[in-house]
């Protein structure tokens, strides 16, 4: 993300970046590379914007940021991030995707975290509350079920 720093500063995310380690910072400013918050940054971008990912708030940032780092495996990174983007998150589709991120963290945690596959299936019913990926939700916790959490 071009100006990554003006735009935490911008989203009032400045504490909470502070209080990130330098791993974190580093990660934070790796995985959210082709996130933009303005229709400018898109047409200066040379690589084109097929990949790139609009973003209109704090919560959007760090929930796009940590669905990014989720594949590669960098789930207490992510976790940190969405827990944060759940309590400044205001519109329900944000709220709902972080919900799906954080459902999916714990499932992939859920082998060495006793804790984490009931945590994934807490996420999964708030999906399925609030209405959305609701069949996704339902199958994550049909899978769960198999490893009996």
């Amino acid at each position: 993300m071009k100006d990554l720093l003006k735009t935490i500063k911008s989203f009032g995310l400045s504490e909470f970046y502070f209080s990130l380690s330098i791993e974190d910072k580093e990660n934070l400013a790796k995985y959210s590379k082709w996130l933009f918050c303005n229709s400018d940054e898109i047409y200066s971008y040379s690589g084109g914007c097929d990949e790139c990912f609009m973003i209109n708030s704090g919560a959007q940032l760090l929930w796009a940021t940590a669905a990014n780092a989720i594949p590669q495996k960098k789930l207490d990174f992510a976790e940190k991030l969405l827990i944060q983007a759940l309590e400044i998150a205001k519109d329900i589709e944000d709220i709902a995707w972080i919900h799906a991120n954080l459902a999916q963290v714990y499932y992939d945690k859920h082998k060495t975290d006793p804790s984490a596959g009931r945590k994934s299936i807490t996420h999964c019913r708030k999906l399925i509350e609030i209405g959305y990926l609701k069949s996704w939700a339902q199958n994550m916790m049909e899978e769960l079920a198999v490893f009996q959490v």
